[in-house]
């Protein structure tokens, strides 16, 4: 998977990984880097400087209280082996085996013990059928400021799983079966404001996934998937951008301080509405990679999320919209960054 792979001569690279445990509680685990901060310094400079984070946290299955650690090692090593890669750092390892098409987690440091693999090849690619399908399709071979690759929208793995008291880990969380999303973003820039939504519906196979935002002021762009066990709905750039307002077929509302997001995706002949909203105090944060290093509190996300989906049809671009179907997906992933939250939380 060339996308899923570590890109060279970037500013930074994330990959994330949103796993739903037994007991319906959830875990995100992070691996980041922005190499060109610990270019030339120590290891201890380099840990200061917050060039590589890792990040643990795990949610209750009500959302309103979790357990969350971040750890700045001073050294990352990543490498590419059976035809994908490994990335290591002091305590744990994540990497991808192209050969047996499997993701895996390693974590060993006195507060978390993770050790967790997808089974093979139970990936689900961003198009089913389509192995190298990604959410901006041709637009990924481009040096745009940011690309967003989601490797697995729903993959059954293995995993056992140890934390310290104080996290309350549930007695079904300890070892078993999970489902796992796993994506990553890397380019030159991260968004000053965007927002990620994510959810599923793990036994119908019915799932939504958006990131988007804004890069610079006045413009928004956004990636979408829509997958309603029929046909794959995708919408990219450009009739998912508005620039200060006007657009082809995109209009947003994005409220941190209702919790709540509305965007409207028309095409030529499929249009979705999507509303996303999660209950205030089910939010917590997270770091973020900058071009200085990773910035705490950048974001902030809840898995306790409505996503309700509503979609239409037309036989031709000058007809009327028909209706063609609603979801609504629970206990889904809502996320504001950047400006479209910190502007909300001074």
């Amino acid at each position: 998977m060339k996308h899923f792979n570590p890109h060279k001569g970037v500013t930074f690279e994330g990959y994330y990984s949103k796993f739903r445990l037994p007991s319906g509680a959830s875990i995100a685990l992070i691996v980041s880097t922005v190499p060109a901060v610990a270019k030339n310094v120590s290891p201890e400079q380099a840990t200061k400087n917050m060039a590589y984070m890792i990040s643990f946290t795990y949610v209750h299955p009500d959302s309103t209280h979790w357990y969350q650690k971040e750890y700045w090692p001073g050294q990352l090593e990543s490498k590419l082996e059976n035809g994908g890669f490994a990335v290591k750092w002091d305590k744990g390892e994540f990497g991808w085996n192209a050969d047996k098409e499997k993701v895996w987690w390693e974590l060993d440091t006195d507060d978390i013990k993770l050790s967790a693999s997808t089974r093979e090849r139970s990936r689900i690619p961003w198009i089913k059928g389509d192995s190298e399908s990604t959410p901006a399709g041709v637009l990924a071979r481009l040096p745009l400021p940011i690309q967003w690759h989601v490797h697995t929208l729903d993959s059954i793995c293995d995993f056992t799983l140890q934390l310290p008291d104080e996290a309350e880990l549930l007695e079904g969380d300890k070892s078993g079966q999970a489902q796992v999303h796993v994506e990553k973003n890397w380019a030159l820039s991260f968004p000053e404001s965007y927002i990620w939504i994510q959810g599923r519906d793990h036994g119908t196979g019915k799932g939504i996934c958006i990131a988007g935002g804004s890069l610079i002021k006045g413009v928004q762009a956004y990636l979408v998937g829509y997958d309603d066990a029929k046909t794959p709905i995708t919408f990219t750039p450009p009739t998912s951008t508005s620039i200060f307002g006007i657009s082809l077929g995109l209009t947003s509302t994005i409220s941190y301080l209702q919790r709540n997001i509305e965007l409207d995706f028309r095409g030529w002949f499929t249009r979705i509405r999507v509303t996303a909203n999660a209950p205030e105090g089910t939010f917590f944060t997270l770091s973020a990679p900058l071009n200085t290093g990773h910035a705490p509190d950048y974001a902030t996300q809840s898995f306790a999320a409505t996503i309700k989906v509503e979609s239409w049809t037309r036989s031709w671009p000058w007809t009327g919209w028909v209706e063609s179907g609603e979801e609504v997906f629970e206990r889904g992933s809502l996320e504001f960054g950047g400006g479209f939250y910190k502007s909300h939380s001074d």
